[in-house]
């Protein structure tokens, strides 16, 4: 009895999830975000928007809210996100501003005032907050989206997040590496989908998740 117990134990061990817990599995479409890590908690902000007003997080308070990152030169990929949301946000149209919204904030403020914004936003149709502020407003906000971010200048020269010299002229590019991140109605990041990665219709499944959640 004592040889067959050790042997049920030995088996026991080397069993996948006999003696450690089930990996979990995604539900997302895009990438799964882990909701219990304070890192992914979004802390309160306030922007302002291309009316000159000031939007805050606190607004969206029991809304899933849509955070994206733009600059109004991107030259290829902001707008096509951008056309993407406007295309979710016409399909669910009797949750849309009341149980879900979408916040749209640059990475490029030394660019975009609220006048450039306005011009960015109205020639798309686009009918949600575009959000800008000072670069000592908007650092915090990037670092908590992890978003990456560099300028390059006609010399080539490169800064950082960090140094914001040179960027008062339009003669420089932006570089960021960016996503559409989906915020649940607790403030947690829950669901990334990189820029390149878009698949609105699927994008459009882990909304309807949350919103349902």
């Amino acid at each position: 009895m004592k040889r067959m117990l050790a042997i049920i134990l030995v088996i026991c061990v080397f069993l996948p999830g006999c003696t450690s817990p089930t990996n979990e599995v995604d539900i997302f479409r895009g990438q799964d975000l882990p909701a219990d890590d304070p890192e992914y908690q979004v802390g309160e902000f306030s922007l302002y928007d291309i009316d000159g007003n000031y939007t805050n997080l606190s607004d969206y308070e029991d809304q899933v809210l849509i955070v994206s990152f733009v600059y109004s030169r991107c030259p290829d990929v902001c707008p096509i996100v951008s056309a993407n949301l406007r295309w979710v946000s016409e399909q669910l149209p009797d949750d849309y501003g009341t149980n879900f919204s979408i916040l749209s904030i640059t990475v490029d403020p030394w660019w975009d005032t609220q006048n450039v914004l306005r011009d960015y936003a109205t020639s798309r149709d686009l009918n949600w907050p575009h959000l800008t502020g000072d670069v000592e407003e908007l650092e915090p906000i990037w670092k908590s989206f992890h978003v990456g971010l560099q300028t390059y200048s006609n010399t080539s020269y490169q800064n950082d997040s960090a140094e914001t010299s040179g960027r008062h002229h339009p003669d420089y590019l932006v570089d960021h590496s960016t996503a559409t991140i989906i915020i649940d109605k607790h403030h947690n990041q829950r669901v990334r989908w990189n820029d390149l990665d878009w698949e609105p219709t699927l994008f459009l499944e882990d909304l309807q998740y949350l919103l349902d959640e």
